[in-house]
């Protein structure tokens, strides 16, 4: 168990393998996280989000007792869209990862990332980042493809978001950070910010994952980077 720090966003860890939970929760709080429980389990981790009310969550997606889509999906039903809830795990199984965004799943990291690289994704998904690897992002368009809207959706959701909109969904598609996109469209962050916001609202999304999950359905492409 760990105690929280005042001022960092506070985290449970759900992983049921000892030492990389070891050297996880180290990387969380060295990259400004507050680690306030660990567990090994669906139930343990259920009960210590329960205890501890935390900001988010870090999930393994095979757990003890159930899995870590199970543990968003109870999650979600509880506490709705506040915490922030991130997959982390070995499976670079497009399916893993479709049910994980379905069931609420701010992002979905597979744990063959740099350390550095994986501190970073997490930590930006507190502060409103799409924490999808980018490998996995091409299977959320087929996703979009497959699962398509009507065309007369299609075209609302496409008439709906402004051109520069359209462009920071392109970007959030690509993988590229808030920090990043100010920076290529020179906005302020607190501009992208609003602009995601405005996005994720017309869209209906809840995250930028499924934002980005339909990117082909409004008529767009990703952005190269």
């Amino acid at each position: 168990m760990y105690n929280g720090v005042v001022g960092q966003p506070s985290v449970v860890v759900v992983e049921d393998h000892p030492l990389f939970l070891r050297g996880l929760v180290s990387l969380l709080e060295g990259a400004g996280l507050s680690v306030v429980a660990t567990a090994r389990g669906l139930n343990d981790g259920l009960e210590g989000f329960e205890t501890h009310q935390p900001d988010g969550a870090v999930i393994d997606l095979y757990l003890d007792g159930g899995s870590g889509v199970d543990m968003i999906r109870r999650i979600r039903e509880r506490h709705g869209d506040r915490p922030k809830l991130i997959v982390l795990t070995v499976s670079r199984d497009p399916a893993d990862m479709l049910a994980a965004v379905r069931a609420g799943a701010d992002g979905y990291l597979t744990k063959d990332q740099s350390p550095d690289g994986l501190a970073r994704a997490i930590r930006g998904a507190f502060d409103g980042e799409a924490a999808i690897s980018r490998q996995m992002v091409t299977h959320l368009f087929r996703d979009a493809r497959a699962t398509s809207r009507p065309a007369a959706a299609t075209a609302s959701a496409r008439r709906r978001l402004t051109p520069r909109q359209l462009e920071i969904l392109q970007m959030i598609a690509s993988g590229a950070t808030t920090a990043e996109i100010a920076e290529r469209l020179y906005l302020s962050p607190e501009t992208v910010r609003w602009h995601v916001k405005a996005i994720l609202r017309k869209l209906g999304a809840r995250t930028r994952a499924e934002a980005a999950a339909t990117l082909r359905e409004v008529g767009a492409a990703p952005a190269a980077r």
